[in-house]
């Protein structure tokens, strides 16, 4: 099967594709329809990740497309990232920008203050990984948010943040999902090298949009053909 088979064919049969799970099945189902979409992804991923400060672009982008896969709808992954790449470089610098910043800073208490000698500086500590943990889920729906609405930079935000506590079970699981994706990848290798170049950070990806999409489909988004974004309420 060729590269541009796996990218916009697909991997289904036509009759697997009529079936219509929901829940968990459909996650397992997008992965067993589109596993070549996905290596195609991850690849695209991570050499437009190479400048390192396009980083937060490629998440946007990233979403876009996982996202179009999980709610089923018609995608041409190279275009659609690539567009979502262009068009959103603003708004996703921004928010990345703000929540990678937010995230040092509580990786930095994380390590600072159970050193410090302080009285409260293991507890200072444990707040500050809860900071992480919560800005890395809260990650997970703003760059989905990007892709999907024209919500300013400061709306995306703060309905991130918001969402991810109305979400806060969800997006726990989500969030424990992709570190066994990646504390599995690193306690098995070398026999696991392959798993982060060539499916890793779109799993990963379409993790974070499974759990989100609900609650944006809920409390923020937003017409789901793409055909004139609402605004948050």
């Amino acid at each position: 099967m060729s590269l541009y088979s796996m990218l916009y064919n697909g991997n289904a049969h036509e009759s697997d594709r009529q079936a219509n799970p929901k829940g968990i099945a459909l996650f397992f189902a997008v992965i067993k329809w589109h596993w070549g979409r996905l290596i195609g992804l991850n690849l695209m991923f991570i050499l437009s990740c190479l400048p390192v400060v396009t980083i937060p672009c490629a998440m946007t982008a990233m979403s876009a497309v996982t996202g179009r896969l999980v709610q089923r709808r018609v995608c041409y992954p190279v275009h659609d990232y690539w567009r979502a790449f262009t068009r959103e470089w603003r708004r996703s610098s921004l928010c990345g920008l703000a929540l990678f910043g937010v995230l040092a800073l509580a990786l930095f208490g994380v390590l600072f203050y159970p050193r410090s000698g302080m009285p409260a500086g293991m507890a200072l500590g444990g707040v500050c990984l809860v900071v992480a943990v919560f800005d890395v889920m809260t990650m997970m729906m703003a760059f989905p948010m990007v892709a999907f609405t024209d919500l300013s930079v400061g709306r995306v935000l703060r309905n991130a943040v918001l969402v991810t506590q109305m979400r806060l079970g969800w997006m726990v699981l989500a969030f424990a999902a992709s570190a066994a994706v990646l504390v599995a990848t690193y306690a098995f290798l070398p026999y696991t090298v392959v798993v982060m170049p060539l499916f890793g950070f779109s799993l990963i990806a379409l993790i974070g949009v499974f759990a989100a999409w609900d609650g944006m489909k809920r409390f923020v988004v937003v017409d789901p053909a793409d055909s004139g974004r609402e605004d948050a309420r």
